[in-house]
């Protein structure tokens, strides 16, 4: 596992301590969520990877209304201002905030609300079985999701899915294409 060895200067003499990559991924997911309480705002999914001499933090943010690029930036001028202020990563980093796009994964009941009437593919577990389940979302609650497919309903608790990903819709992308009107091509 990765391990960062941090240095700071105590009493004079140098104070050597060293944090698992988990434990800085918990503490930087922790900072982030107590920023966000309060807001609309949910933190969806964040990573901190290396690049070369650098870290890379990644954090994914939205709201159940959608999330706004006026929005973004002032989640990101906070969170930045509180790694620096907490002194969170002692090595340069970047950090890119932004909206989960859909090829992110669903994890919240607000985020299937948001996505009502779409095709979604959804990956969960039944007993000791694992299905793999593709339909349209019909309804959401905050103990399950219910799809329809060719052959009717399903109900899906949340806690038994295991991945659950929006399904491009190409069609519907272009018919919106053209309505704002830009050029649909066969």
């Amino acid at each position: 596992s990765n391990r960062y060895i941090y240095v700071f200067w105590m009493w004079g003499f140098p104070a050597f301590f060293i944090i698992s990559a988990a434990s800085m991924n918990e503490t930087l997911k922790n900072t982030i969520e107590s920023l966000l309480e309060g807001d609309d705002v949910h933190l969806v999914d964040m990573h901190l990877s290396p690049t070369g001499t650098k870290r890379f933090l990644e954090v994914f943010v939205d709201t159940e209304r959608g999330i706004t690029a006026d929005e973004l930036a002032g989640v990101s001028r906070n969170i930045e201002a509180e790694i620096e202020k907490r002194e969170l990563l002692s090595e340069s980093y970047t950090l890119v905030v932004s909206s989960p796009g859909l090829d992110r994964p669903l994890r919240f009941p607000w985020q299937f609300r948001r996505h009502l009437g779409r095709e979604v593919s959804i990956t969960y577990r039944n007993d000791d079985q694992r299905i793999d389940h593709r339909g349209a979302i019909i309804e959401v609650d905050d103990e399950q999701v219910l799809v329809r497919d060719g052959e009717g309903m399903r109900a899906i608790p949340h806690e038994q899915i295991e991945r659950a990903r929006i399904e491009p819709n190409m069609e519907n992308s272009m018919n919106s294409r053209t309505a704002a009107g830009g050029k649909k091509t066969s």
